[in-house]
């Protein structure tokens, strides 16, 4: 195999489109797979691989997806992830970080070292020099070293310390002697190892065509930023060093290998690591930059958006089961995740994560209940400070930490009467706070602050309350959630949304999204299977279960995940006599096809804690801990997978899986059982609303984002996924006549869309919703006006993937401008602001189209990993209600897709003068767009200029 054959294997290199949808799918467009493979006719990215260098403990995975070749510290990324290279395959080429000239004493095999071996130590970084002559070296260094890297999946290795031996050998005998011994081991690796791929540090002197046919790229350290370990001093690099590393590299490009330089500059100078990465690209190299241990995420052809950002709060159980009680989740997620940030929950008295925050978080928000809590965040915060990552202080705000931060403290307060005001051309809130003298102080922001609230009294005194600051930014008590007087619930002083925007200095990167599917709002309908057996007040007292059928799910044929409670339906439950009836139903609704499968849990607990026994209830329940079954005892396996096993055996048709469980109660479950539901192979969903919407849900009557909720929390190493909408318990006060409240739901929908799109419409309830008439009639008005939106209809496990996947996702700024995003399926859509270049069709790779709505540009992506890019205006999709599941680029800049969904398929194309579309349903041109319909659920599209 030549060289060039040999790198258009390997990820990312010049030549492969972008990872796309099989190839097998065109042209014909006869299959549906979604399988990520490059899509055939994509723009071939520009310029060599991305490259990633981190040796740091927990590499970050997620982020690292971004690039085409990573070079790791094996110990450990193992540590952190046992199969970490095949993570990362086959998008990326995971290099294993190894040293060949030296060894350091901490490593495991170091003991087994003869000590004839060792020729001196490297003072600097405190490890061994090996003499490369020594009989036995190579065998070692293959057998203890590379085998088992091997073995637990590196098929790349990058070699360290190659020119180490020139620290050693004192003539020209004695030096070539050492590289012909270098050259042996590296000739032997290749070729006991077939196919490995390496990557040099430096080495130069080593290479030769012989050797360059394994070599993928040879790299050096310091062009024009270094590191002095001596000294611990940053300096440029003089220009005659320089010029001695551009010549080597100049060798190395005429065998054909490109090169990699590595700068290193301080973990908080962000824009000096960019700078020098365009100097090191426009000398035609591949840049890293970095901090010198390379423990964080630096600068190269891309650098990481980061979309972390650590909550801090106050401690809880170490279940995590009072998570959801504390103001830092039940205020301060959902406006993080709208920007598209994940929360990172971490105890304010928990250890700091390790390594720099720099290029991994966006920011830290501490968000206390317990203001004495605010010196365990001291240390972490001062961290985040000298790395120049934002920090926003929310809540009970530690005066003192404030001072630290820059704000002027003095003693004193205001006197009454205090009037407060808010900054002209700050952004309308939902309330303007009241506060009592004795609950103010002398503050300043401090200087270069944008005071957004301030309290100030008739001497002219002043509080600052609420500032976007050079550090961030703060709220003080009740100048972020402003709780009403008489326990009338909580409202925001501020736009929570606008000032973490700004206080966390956000740009317009794109961010992915789970409200929205190919440019429509997501839509799906699940259901508890609470009352199946209730009779209904109506003519004939039918069963609800009987009723929901009947009247609902044959007659609105959208995506609906049925699940019921094995107790209430089984022959050995609470209804055992009428489990036959109960059963009979269940088994019509599962068997239609647009029903997906769910459990309701075997015994429905009220409270999981105290079922679970970790945990208290602190009241009595009404219906005791669980569903009391005869002969039963409490167990988290049963009512996970021993349910799903149940219904799939006696209720499910043949080859219709349980797919969802659907928690029960309380819905908190401790993290064993989202572990159980997770191995058994299922998704899950239920959470927020109930206690979480504290007085109601989002309607006219009660118009605050308070009264809505994240997208779930985070339980140790799992996720709970929560409803998006709440159900007919909480629109009805716990379900008390009238029982007409549910169809304020509509309220709900409709101001989580606008003027910001916070939630998918999601049709939650019980199927005791239809035993009375007003709530009979409620669930149809709601399913009617779901039904005459454009909304795109999913399932209640796509959602659930949706947001694993969200959590996951990654962004990266390309260095040549642009975006890469990086994401698992089923997340297809992203968002950002409009006021960003609209890209193009034509000029990225994976995208398909956008639409615009409330501020925002939603892109349909049809890649796991794309780049998103401006250039010409050709024709583009604008929205669908169906599933891209196949797309196609077609010379002469066109494109052609495959739409699958749920509904009778339909797409809107925007067409630019002098283009033609052309579809598999009726075309029906609206101005500058063009409607296609299809009467099936299936859709294929093609678009062609001329």
């Amino acid at each position: 195999m030549n060289r060039r054959d040999f790198l258009l294997q390997l990820p990312g290199w010049t030549g492969l489109g972008v990872r796309g949808l099989s190839p097998a799918l065109f042209p014909a467009l006869s299959a549906a797979s979604t399988a990520a493979s490059r899509a055939p006719g994509a723009a071939t990215p520009p310029g060599p691989p991305a490259v990633a260098f981190f040796y740091g403990a927990e590499p970050p995975l997620d982020e690292l997806r971004l690039f085409d070749w990573v070079v790791l510290e094996p110990g450990h990324a193992i540590a952190a992830r046992a199969d970490v290279a095949a993570s990362l395959a086959p998008h990326g080429l995971a290099f294993a970080y190894v040293s060949l000239g030296e060894v350091h004493p901490g490593r495991d095999y170091a003991e087994s070292l003869p000590p004839a071996w060792v020729r001196r130590r490297n003072e600097a970084w405190g490890s061994w020099v090996i003499d490369q002559t020594a009989p036995g070296w190579t065998e070692f260094f293959l057998d203890r070293v590379v085998a088992p890297l091997w073995k637990q999946g590196f098929r790349a290795f990058f070699l360290d310390t190659l020119d180490s031996y020139q620290l050693v050998a004192t003539s020209d005998a004695e030096r070539q002697a050492q590289a012909a011994a270098l050259r042996h081991t590296l000739g032997a690796l290749v070729q006991r190892f077939p196919g490995v791929r390496l990557m040099l540090n430096r080495g130069f002197e080593l290479v030769d065509a012989e050797l360059g046919r394994h070599v993928v790229a040879v790299a050096a350290e310091s062009l024009y930023q270094r590191y002095d370990a001596a000294t611990g001093r940053y300096e440029a690099v003089p220009p005659a060093d320089r010029r001695w590393l551009l010549d080597r590299f100049a060798n190395m490009r005429r065998l054909g290998l490109p090169g990699i330089a590595i700068d290193y500059v301080p973990p908080g100078a962000r824009d000096l690591a960019r700078e020098t990465a365009r100097r090191i690209a426009t000398d035609g190299l591949i840049p890293w930059v970095a901090d010198p241990a390379l423990e964080t995420l630096g600068v190269g052809s891309v650098e990481v958006v980061p979309r972390k950002v650590l909550l801090l709060h106050d401690p809880v159980d170490a279940e995590h089961l009072r998570l959801k009680q504390r103001s830092a989740h039940l205020y301060g997620a959902l406006p993080l995740e709208y920007l598209g940030l994940v929360p990172e929950y971490r105890e304010v008295t928990a250890a700091p994560p390790p390594g720099a925050l720099t290029g991994r978080y966006a920011g830290v928000v501490l968000h206390l209940d317990d203001v004495s809590m605010g010196d365990a965040a001291q240390d972490l915060i001062a961290r985040a400070r000298r790395e120049n990552v934002p920090v926003v202080v929310l809540g009970q705000v530690p005066l003192e930490l404030l001072r630290t931060l820059g704000a002027e403290l003095v003693d004193g307060r205001l006197q009454a009467p205090v009037r407060v005001q808010r900054a002209a051309g700050t952004p309308p809130a939902e309330v303007l706070p009241r506060v009592l003298p004795d609950e103010t102080s002398l503050l300043n922001a401090g200087p270069g602050a944008r005071v957004w609230l301030w309290a100030e009294d008739g001497a002219g005194q002043r509080m600052d309350a609420a500032a976007i600051t050079p550090w961030g930014g703060y709220a003080l008590p009740g100048f972020g959630v402003y709780g009403l007087p008489g326990g009338g619930g909580a409202r925001w002083a501020i736009d929570p949304i606008e000032f973490l925007r700004q206080a966390l200095r956000l740009g317009d990167d794109p961010m992915p999204d789970v409200t929205t599917c190919v440019g429509r709002r997501a839509f799906f309908v699940h259901f508890d299977g609470d009352g199946w057996l209730n009779r209904c007040n109506l003519p004939g007292t039918p069963t609800a279960g009987e009723y929901l059928v009947r009247e609902y799910l044959m007659r609105y044929r959208v995506p609906v995940t049925v699940s019921l409670i094995v107790g209430e339906v089984s022959e050995q439950g609470v209804y055992g006599s009428q489990a036959g009836l109960a059963q009979e139903w269940a088994r019509k609704a599962l068997a239609l096809p647009h029903a997906q499968a769910g459990s309701h849990t075997w015994s429905h607990p009220f409270h999981w804690g105290e079922a679970a026994g970790l945990d208290t209830a602190g009241r009595e329940l009404q219906y005791g801990v669980h569903l009391q079954l005869p002969g039963y005892e409490f167990d988290l396996r049963t009512e996970t997978a021993g349910s799903k096993a149940w219904i799939e055996e006696r209720l499910c048709p043949p080859g219709k899986p349980v797919e969802m469980l659907l928690w029960s109660g309380n819905c908190n479950p401790p993290a064993e059982a989202l572990r159980l539901a997770r191995e058994a192979g299922m998704g899950t969903i239920n959470g927020g609303g109930g206690p979480l919407t504290r007085g109601g849900p989002l309607t006219r009557a009660r118009p605050t984002l308070t009264a809505l909720w994240p997208m779930g929390i985070s339980k140790q190493r799992e996720y709970q996924v929560y409803a998006p909408a709440s159900n007919e318990m909480d629109y009805t006060g716990d379900w008390q006549p009238p029982y007409t409240g549910y169809e304020h739901v509509v309220d709900t929908f409709v101001m989580t869309d606008l003027p910001r799109r916070l939630k998918p419409v999601n049709i939650y309830f019980h199927p005791y919703l239809v035993t009375q008439p007003a709530g009979a009639k409620a669930l149809h008005e709601v399913f009617r006006w779901a039904l005459a939106q454009p909304l795109h209809p999913v399932t209640a496990r796509r959602y659930h993937d949706t947001v694993h996947a969200w959590r996951s996702a990654a962004v990266g700024r390309l260095l040549e401008g642009g975006w890469r995003l990086a994401s698992g399926r089923p997340l297809a859509q992203w968002r950002q602001p409009v006021a960003a270049p609209a890209p193009s069709v034509a000029g990225s790779d994976g995208l398909a189209g956008w639409n615009e709505h409330g501020g925002l540009r939603y892109l349909h992506l049809t890649a796991e990993d794309a780049r998103i890019r401006p250039g010409p205006a050709v024709a583009r999709l604008v929205d669908a209600n169906a599933e891209i599941v196949a797309f196609e680029r077609l010379p002469g800049g066109g494109w052609r897709a495959r739409l699958r969904g749920h509904v009778p398929a339909e797409a809107r194309i925007e067409v630019p003068p002098g283009w033609q579309v052309a579809g598999s349903g009726t075309l029906r041109r609206q101005g500058s767009e063009v409607l296609v319909r299809s009467e099936t659920t299936a859709l294929e599209v093609q678009c062609r200029p001329g």
